[in-house]
């Protein structure tokens, strides 16, 4: 029976939560085993109220409440059901449930296993509505009762997670291919291709001996023309640009809110996980609803340690990813995906600290709008601009892209190249199109294609994320050129089939995208090359030694490096971000595009060499406090 006092506590809760009677009683009486097992009655009303206020489990609220035991939780349930409490040991086998492609484990609340000596033993972890069930049900199945346990949700997802290890990590590795028509990184290049490509070099030998002045002229317009294509697109986003405007959050009743999962993989990052955790627990959710989980490589002790040094709120757990498949964040994140039971999914790095209300804006999205939209990318804001030039230009490159030329995008309904940090998923969307693809070293980019040519959208949050740039070109080279040698890879394996692509995205999605990824790559390459020839020819110039056909493509060279350094620094200016960073910009953007060539010839070397190589970008804590002001 109940005690007097726990009977006399619920009654104070407020009467406009309509509980059914037997939930009521049964809450009752187990908050009456709770306080007797030594835990203290207001964080026990205060779960029964969030429950019903954020329309979740009793028990889950239970879990959640500071200081929560949930060994002893999860014995007072048993008693409360008039079963064992048990752990669950290692040397069992399961036999249910079976693991279909991309579960997320986390919605199951049962296994059924078979001890060493042939017992079947059936674990749950129960919600109030099913202790209703089954203390009205039991009474009359005997055998069921000698063989059910009750046990905690924390270790039953733990354990269903180790045995099911091995083909959680095959699923992280192997399912882009096998729900995306089989566009992966994995090869990278195809037969087919590496047949174009030596008939294309042959042809440009062939061109070298017979006519090399045509084949330099026609060769040299054609990359320019990526480069000028590049300014073009500047331009126009520049002139649609549009003041970010914060937008107005109405207030939300928490029961109307879904779960959401956030997943941050990390490596070799112990130093930054006090700051990442402070990072989270500051969002603005419910905390029954919100799923932190921290992935970590099984080997990096140093990290792991680091987060058992934590306090972790309920819904915060670190799981360690095998050493299975490439070591890559996508393969991460695919393995964590099937640990989560979000309707959402967000992807934060280790250094972010996002707005407190990024979550709602995203919330709030993706229910108001259409089905379709499938991701929704938070703008990337760096911090420490004043840290040095190469910060400086990191931030004002960030002010271009996520302030400037992203948002144009999306506006036009154009494939968004996704950050990759700060991408919130619709998870059907996700799931459809088969998560990230492990062996892709930009995977962000390369998923805002595949779900552009799977019919889905991807726009731009307001609430922004801070970051920290790279100071030292150490750091800062690996990362650039992880980066561009995943944009390569991606528009190779795009390319595998040009038609269908182009069937898939439309003319005009079509011809943006090769404008964007494309002219990113060759002017990224041919930068330094187009220096050179620009002071060759001005030198022939000077010495009246330049062919007529010279002078034209020193021209055009010529307006192509200015308005390319122009229309940088004029599209990052327009925005309030760019606006902010202080010191020169436009006198140190020529050696900082140097950087970006030297890392491009990078990219194409270990493409050659090593293209799943997974150059790790080291971060640290912050050294500022850095506003969140939205409207930055």
């Amino acid at each position: 029976m109940p005690s007097p006092d726990a009977t006399k506590a619920f009654s104070c809760l407020h009467p406009s939560l309509e509980v059914p009677p037997m939930t009521r009683e049964i809450a009752v009486s187990l908050a009456s085993r709770l306080c007797a097992g030594g835990m203290a009655k207001p964080p026990i009303i205060a779960a029964f109220r969030r429950s019903f206020y954020n329309s979740t489990s009793f028990l889950d609220e239970l879990y959640t409440s500071e200081d929560a035991d949930d060994a002893l939780i999860a014995a007072c349930t048993a008693n409360e059901v008039g079963l064992l409490f048990d752990e669950i040991a290692t040397d069992v086998h399961v036999v249910a449930p079976m693991l279909p492609d991309f579960v997320a484990l986390s919605h199951i609340r049962h296994a059924v296993v078979v001890t060493s000596d042939h017992t079947t033993l059936i674990y749950i972890a129960p919600t109030l509505r099913d202790i209703a069930v089954l203390k009205t049900h039991l009474p009359q199945s005997q055998d069921i009762v000698d063989r059910l346990r009750i046990t905690t949700p924390a270790r039953l997802s733990e354990f269903l997670r180790l045995h099911y290890e091995q083909a959680l990590a095959d699923n992280a590795v192997n399912i882009v291919e096998t729900t995306s028509r089989g566009f992966s990184a994995r090869i990278v290049v195809t037969g087919r291709q590496g047949i174009l490509l030596g008939l294309l070099t042959a042809s440009i030998v062939f061109g070298l001996v017979l006519a090399p002045s045509c084949l330099w002229f026609i060769l040299h317009m054609l990359f320019s023309m990526f480069f000028s294509g590049c300014i073009l697109l500047r331009l126009l986003a520049m002139r649609a640009m549009v003041r970010r405007e914060t937008r107005v959050l109405p207030t939300v009743p928490a029961y109307k809110l879904p779960v959401y999962s956030i997943m941050i993989a990390l490596y070799k990052e112990a130093d930054v996980v006090p700051q990442l955790v402070r990072a989270m627990t500051k969002l603005n959710w419910p905390r029954s609803k919100l799923e932190v989980t921290f992935l970590c490589e099984a080997d990096d002790f140093a990290t792991i340690a680091a987060f058992e040094e934590q306090k972790l709120p309920y819904g915060f757990k670190v799981i360690p990813v095998p050493g299975i498949g490439p070591r890559t964040k996508p393969k991460a994140l695919n393995y964590g995906l099937q640990l989560t039971r979000g309707e959402f999914v967000v992807v934060y790095d280790a250094e972010d600290r996002p707005h407190p209300d990024q979550l709602l804006e995203a919330w709030q999205r993706f229910s108001t709008e259409e089905s379709n939209l499938g991701c929704l990318q938070a703008p990337l804001v760096i911090a420490n601009a004043h840290e040095g030039w190469l910060a400086r230009l990191f931030a004002f490159e960030y002010a271009v892209h996520f302030s400037g030329l992203l948002p144009w995008l999306a506006r036009n309904g154009l494939v968004l190249p996704l950050g990759g940090s700060s991408n919130h998923f619709r998870r059907s969307c996700l799931e459809g199109v088969g998560g990230w693809d492990p062996y892709n070293v930009t995977e962000d980019a390369e998923l805002g294609t595949r779900l552009a040519r799977r019919g889905f959208r991807a726009e731009m949050l307001s609430l922004p994320t801070i970051e920290d740039a790279p100071t030292t070109t150490d750091v800062w080279l690996p990362q650039r050129t992880r980066w561009l040698k995943g944009w390569m890879q991606t528009w190779l394996f795009e390319m595998r089939h040009p038609r269908e692509f182009l069937i898939d995205l439309g003319f005009r999605r079509f011809l943006v995208y090769h404008t964007l990824m494309a002219g990113l790559i060759v002017s990224s390459l041919l930068y330094p090359l187009i220096l050179v020839f620009i002071a060759h020819s001005g030198l022939n110039l000077i010495l009246d030694n330049a062919a007529a056909a010279d002078r034209g493509i020193l021209v055009y060279d010529c307006m192509n490096i200015t308005m390319g350094y122009l229309s940088f620094h004029a599209l990052g200016k327009c925005s309030s971000v760019g606006r902010e960073i202080k010191g020169s910009i436009l006198r140190v953007v020529p050696f900082y595009w140097m950087l970006v060539s030297v890392a491009a010839w990078r990219a194409v070397k270990q493409l050659y060499t090593q293209p799943f190589l997974w150059e790790k970008t080291p971060h640290r804590p912050a050294a500022v406090r850095e506003s969140l002001d939205p409207n930055r």
